[in-house]
């Protein structure tokens, strides 16, 4: 068995006792590999030990249940995860979310908090990639957006529709880049686990000498006279992360870089959005070598 195949197996078994008191001995067992070998092969394949894998995994699942069932205490909640002591349920919180119980439900967050979903098959070749690299970290002036504004709940199939949507226009957004410069702009509320994530779909405008400023992403929406709404996005600091492979795929690297990579630094996210850059590495949606880069922001300048 391939130690890919090993390590989603267990993360399966975690999945399925998400609720019961588990430790890593017990996987490791079930694996057949000795402790020492187990946890050496888990955090080779995910960039997590297996200890801290649970831990996110019931944190994260935690915390969206206080999101969704505000008729449950947190006590319940916590008894629910195997906490048996809540003190030690809220510590685990503020570690790995770097918030509280209080400040998720009343979605008060002063930084975004990083869950961790579940492992998929798919996750793995995206994760190994990512885990020989590193991001960059860069400052880009404001950036001029146009394009249509869409919701994304369950059907993906509207991101297409806006693309089209997009590339039907481009003759009628005059004071676009030339050659067209490609993004994807995604901004979630507090509640965006119930009411989806809206994204911006668009080409850059050139740049003016006047720009918005503001913290919120969305306080800088306006309308032109083809109706396609223009965002401009302040000046910030951004990690910049890139994905290889089919733009079906790139859950897989954002689900790496908040629920593995970002944990583990200092950086703490205040900014509610972030982008893609579609650049001459793009091949296209379906191509296995297409590269786009995903960018992150940390801090306005």
């Amino acid at each position: 068995m391939k130690n890919s195949q090993l390590i989603l197996q267990a993360t399966q078994y975690i999945e399925a006792n998400l609720k019961q008191p588990l430790s890593v001995l017990t996987l490791s067992r079930a694996s057949g590999y000795s402790l020492f070998h187990f946890i050496r092969l888990f955090q080779g394949v995910t960039g997590l030990t297996p200890g801290d894998y649970i831990a996110r995994r019931r944190i994260s699942e935690a915390a969206r249940d206080i999101l969704s069932r505000p008729e449950r205490t947190f006590h319940e909640i916590s008894l629910d995860y195997a906490y048996n002591d809540y003190e030690t349920f809220t510590r685990a919180f503020k570690r790995l979310l770097h918030t509280t119980p209080t400040h998720i439900r009343h979605k008060s967050n002063q930084v975004i908090p990083m869950f961790l979903h579940p492992l998929q098959p798919a996750d793995l070749p995206h994760w190994s990639e990512q885990k020989g690299a590193s991001p960059d970290l860069i400052e880009l002036g404001a950036i001029r957006l146009q394009g249509p504004f869409i919701t994304v709940t369950q059907d993906q199939s509207v991101i297409g529709a806006a693309w089209e949507q997009l590339f039907s226009s481009l003759p009628a957004i005059p004071d676009r880049k030339l050659p067209e410069q490609y993004y994807q702009l995604g901004y979630w509320p507090d509640n965006y686990e119930d009411n989806g994530i809206s994204f911006h779909i668009a080409c850059e405008l050139n740049s003016i000498s006047s720009v918005h400023t503001g913290t919120s992403v969305q306080a800088s929406c306006g309308q032109a006279v083809n109706h396609l709404p223009i965002h401009t996005l302040p000046p910030a600091r951004y990690l910049r992360f890139k994905h290889t492979g089919p733009s079906a795929e790139v859950s897989a690297t954002y689900k790496y870089i908040y629920g593995v990579f970002l944990p583990r630094t200092d950086y703490r996210l205040n900014l509610p959005y972030e982008f893609e850059y579609y650049g001459q590495d793009y091949l296209g949606p379906h191509h296995p070598n297409s590269i786009s880069e995903i960018y992150i922001p940390l801090t306005l300048l």
